[in-house]
């Protein structure tokens, strides 16, 4: 590859614009007016995490792009490198067949002049000849290697400009979730709501107000409820019927009265990774679901004679899998 082509790649491949690198502190997202307790309402809050998150996803793409670019000098710093330690390598030989001739000429007494008075090569001996073409092949090279160390040299103010440019992006992408995370903690209290189970006296604790956790709250709602085969409510309920039924109070209507459909839908989830409001299923053949509400429980429509409660997903050994439908 040519210094050219070097020094072009350098340029092309890690070029940060001022403009580019990630603002320093995140811009803070307006607030609406404050309740007349002084604390923030649920509308309020989420006014300010809907800013803070779109504020949050420029920084994230921000980040993105540093990281690309960061990417492109650290290639192009390598790509200099191998260039300057080449051509040194080329002129490595060299260098040492000059040293060689220059050595034997003082040593043998030979001619200390490279050119004659005409500036010409006719007249000079042998070993004065190669000399020269040796001095001259030297030169070429080292003019090559000075351009490749200084290629080298600006990809590597290049590549540390770069890197900074990630840093500060990465810090302020870190600002910007803490940030996020704060808001949704005070969103989360405001939303957190805690229902006993009268029949098996667990608790059920859920938070936040997304379409999972809605739905989860009106499954609650229906603790006691009797179990009657194929039914939707909304008094009666079986297991499929129960999360039918749930969502659909909450806007999502027309799922399918079928676990093996439902467990088709949405995300699956790892049992690692359960949150209120996801489904659970069980039984190889899917027999039989409920509603995670969290602390390894979750809320059901068991069987026949029996009536919607709180169970542990320990007290069952056929857990099959799990699905997220937001």
């Amino acid at each position: 590859m040519s210094i050219a082509a070097t020094a072009a790649v350098v340029a092309t491949g890690a070029v940060i614009a001022p403009a580019q690198a990630a603002p320093a502190a995140l811009v803070a997202a307006p607030f609406a007016a404050p309740s007349p307790s002084g604390k923030p309402t649920e509308s309020e809050l989420r006014k300010r995490l809907n800013a803070l998150n779109t504020e949050a996803e420029k920084l994230t793409e921000q980040f993105n792009k540093s990281r690309v670019e960061l990417g492109k000098a650290q290639r192009a710093l390598r790509e200099a490198t191998r260039t300057a330690a080449a051509l040194e390598a080329q002129a490595a030989p060299a260098r040492e067949q000059l040293g060689r001739l220059a050595a034997n000429n003082y040593m043998t007494g030979g001619p200390d002049m490279m050119f004659t008075t005409n500036g010409t090569t006719e007249g000079l001996s042998d070993s004065a000849y190669l000399a020269q073409n040796q001095a001259s092949v030297v030169n070429a090279l080292q003019a090559r290697i000075d351009q490749a160390n200084q290629a080298r040299r600006d990809a590597e103010t290049k590549n540390t400009a770069a890197t900074q440019a990630a840093d500060r992006a990465q810090k302020a992408k870190a600002a910007a979730k803490a940030k996020v995370d704060e808001v949704t903690k005070q969103l989360d209290k405001l939303t957190t709501t805690r229902t006993k189970d009268p029949t098996s006296g667990y608790t059920a604790v859920i938070k936040g107000s997304d379409l999972p956790a809605r739905m989860t709250r009106k499954a609650l709602g229906k603790l006691g409820s009797p179990y009657v085969w194929a039914a939707a409510g909304p008094n009666s309920f079986d297991c499929s019927g129960l999360v039918v039924w749930a969502y659909a109070q909450v806007g999502k209507s027309g799922l399918p009265h079928y676990t093996g459909d439902l467990f088709q839908l949405g995300s699956k989830v790892d049992k690692g990774s359960l949150r209120a409001g996801d489904l659970v299923y069980f039984g190889g053949s899917l027999h039989h679901m409920g509603i995670y509400v969290g602390g390894g429980r979750y809320v059901h429509a068991p069987q026949t004679g029996d009536v919607v409660k709180i169970s542990k997903l320990s007290e069952r050994s056929d857990y099959a899998g799990a699905n997220r439908i937001s």
